[in-house]
């Protein structure tokens, strides 16, 4: 059997990375450089999935490229939701003036009700924008909880990608992803793809060892450094940004080796304009960006046995016993 990739994309709005984060930031302003980017990769025979969050479904941008990916060819495109809780309605979270804190811009930090009604709002626009409703989620910031499950369920939905595996965000109130690897799961009615991401080692059988052993040497103090310098480990998520087109072919060529045939590459919408994400600052930064993501793409349709699919069409549990989880 061939490797499987699916390009998703966090469809949201454009805000300072690093200032915060308030309920104003609701501009769409990349809609033509995204869609440009989606045709050529569609074009290389990518399929696209859009996790879309509020402002990029209620924008005359965001609704311009739904418009685009609505004419195109049936199961090419999923149309999926993507929560940022601080500029989803309702607004019922504790605030200071206009900014929510950093603990509750992770929807699974709120209260059950509260993530529920948010997710309800943002799934019913979504159905009513695309003619689809959502079967597939992304949470914002990965911030899944305690509670998110079964709001999933209630709500219909089948898949969730909040999972970045090998990822630990307990550091900035987040949730901690450090006991997954990239296997697919079931459980509860929910199809779990994580995030693509691997660790790698200088020596093949220790990238084996970390992929099935993934809290491994997740320390984070001077000690753990070097014992990961000392034994070539690297991290890489599957990603153009903030990774050039060879570390993209060693993290899936990785994936592929470890048996994890079910791959997803992302990225955050804003990157593909100039200036909108810590990634694509120049105009050099923006031409590395679409180079790496279509190189990318082309690359991997070369491979045996490659195809293209969209996370809705593993929402069949007999599917996920293809790989299990190691924890």
């Amino acid at each position: 059997m061939g490797a499987k990739l699916a390009v998703v994309i966090h469809a949201e709005e454009e805000f300072d990375w690093d200032g915060g984060f308030f309920r104003s930031n609701s501009d769409v302003t990349h809609h033509v450089e995204l869609i440009n980017l989606i045709q050529a990769m569609m074009h290389l025979g990518a399929h696209v999935t859009l996790a879309m969050d509020y402002p990029f479904v209620t924008s005359a941008g965001g609704q311009l490229v739904i418009r685009y990916c609505k004419e195109q060819s049936e199961g090419i495109i999923e149309f999926a939701s993507h929560l940022h809780p601080w500029v989803n309605p309702p607004f019922d979270e504790p605030v200071q003036g206009d900014e929510i804190s950093n603990q509750y811009s992770y929807p699974g930090n709120l209260s059950y009700e509260l993530e529920y009604k948010k997710l309800q709002v943002l799934t019913n626009k979504i159905e009513e924008v695309t003619g689809h409703r959502p079967v597939t989620y992304l949470a914002g910031r990965y911030g899944i909880g305690a509670n998110t499950q079964d709001i999933l369920s209630a709500l219909g939905y089948k898949v969730d990608l909040s999972i970045s595996a090998f990822s630990n965000f307990t550091h900035q109130q987040g949730p901690d992803f450090s006991q997954y690897n990239n296997a697919i799961f079931f459980q509860n009615n929910i199809t779990y793809l994580p995030h693509t991401c691997c660790r790698i080692a200088r020596f093949r059988w220790l990238s084996h060892w970390l992929q099935n052993h993934p809290s491994s040497l997740n320390g984070r103090g001077v000690m753990s450094r070097i014992v990961k310098k000392l034994l070539g480990i690297v991290t890489y998520r599957l990603s153009p940004e903030g990774a050039n087109l060879d570390e993209l072919i060693r993290a899936a060529s990785h994936q592929i080796a470890m048996g994890y045939e079910h791959m997803v590459l992302s990225f955050h919408s804003p990157s593909a304009k100039q200036g909108k994400t810590p990634y694509v600052h120049t105009h050099e930064d923006k031409l590395r960006f679409d180079s790496v993501t279509l190189e990318f793409i082309e690359w991997f349709m070369c491979q045996p046995g490659a195809e293209m699919y969209t996370p809705s069409q593993l929402s069949n549990p007999v599917l996920t016993t293809l790989e299990e989880q190691h924890v």
